[in-house]
């Protein structure tokens, strides 16, 4: 059985895992943290009946719980803390917080390789997504350039996703280096040809009704070919983080990402 504290019980993404972990036979939720509604049973938090588990204020006070694996799913000003002071506690850390800067990642690599625990990061732990950027990486040297639309709900923090960001930065090296906008080319409203990065226009939506979704456009002469993955539900990221807690501790150091997990 492995022992599992995650942060942020009261979102929807914290939410969410803590309702799967309850139906997993071999993962057991044995503390919840939540700075608004610590000392509340966290069944009352995510809307189940009671389990008679409190949530707690911070990750240390987790710590008599005896965790083995943090899932973070929280906001990039507070998970480098919550994933360093675990690294140091020797609980492994299984991470979907995006926005997390470089100086911060490093650090948590840096940890990660004094080999007390290990990290898995990645930007999406749907197993479609990681699906989907592998085909983009075989796609795109058959492509004379290709844009990235990514569609997510309207309380999304951060903007282009950090699945956005990851794909292109995958396929830059196919694309030349380039401006924002071509030779001759203008905008009548600022801002309407997206970003550019990673030598890729993104596209970013923010919508109520939507989850998570991206669309990768490719043309050359004559055709064009787009590789979409659409995730419905906040459910959908549950395979691919319950993968990564059963996997964690035999990925030694800093792993960014779940296709190692996944053959790839």
């Amino acid at each position: 059985m492995i022992r599992v504290v995650v942060t942020g019980v009261n979102g929807r993404m914290g939410s969410t895992i803590c309702r799967g972990i309850l139906s997993e036979e071999d993962i057991k939720l044995v503390a919840g943290v939540s700075t608004g509604k610590a000392g509340m049973d966290i069944g009352q938090i995510i809307g189940v009946s009671d389990i008679s588990i409190k949530a707690v204020k911070t990750v240390e006070e987790a710590l008599d719980s005896k965790p083995e694996v943090l899932i973070d799913f929280t906001h990039a000003s507070v998970a480098p803390g919550n994933i360093i002071f675990a690294l140091k506690n020797k609980i492994h850390a299984v991470v979907g917080t995006t926005g997390i800067d470089e100086q911060e990642i490093q650090k948590i690599k840096e940890k990660s390789d004094e080999g007390k625990a290990n990290v898995i990061m990645t930007p999406n732990f749907a197993i479609g997504a990681v699906l989907m950027m592998n085909f983009v990486k075989k796609a795109a040297p058959n492509f004379k350039d290709c844009e990235i639309i990514e569609l997510h709900h309207d309380k999304k923090a951060d903007a282009p996703s950090g699945t956005a960001l990851a794909t292109a930065e995958l396929i830059k090296y196919v694309y030349d280096s380039r401006k924002r906008l071509k030779e001759g080319e203008r905008e009548k409203v600022e801002g309407a040809r997206g970003c550019l990065t990673s030598n890729i226009h993104i596209h970013s939506v923010r919508l109520p009704g939507l989850m998570a979704h991206q669309e990768v456009i490719f043309g050359i002469t004559g055709q064009t070919l787009t590789i979409r993955h659409d995730s419905i539900s906040r459910d959908s990221f549950l395979p691919g983080i319950f993968l990564a807690v059963r996997k964690i501790a035999k990925m030694p150091g800093f792993t960014y990402g779940i296709d190692k997990l996944l053959g790839f």
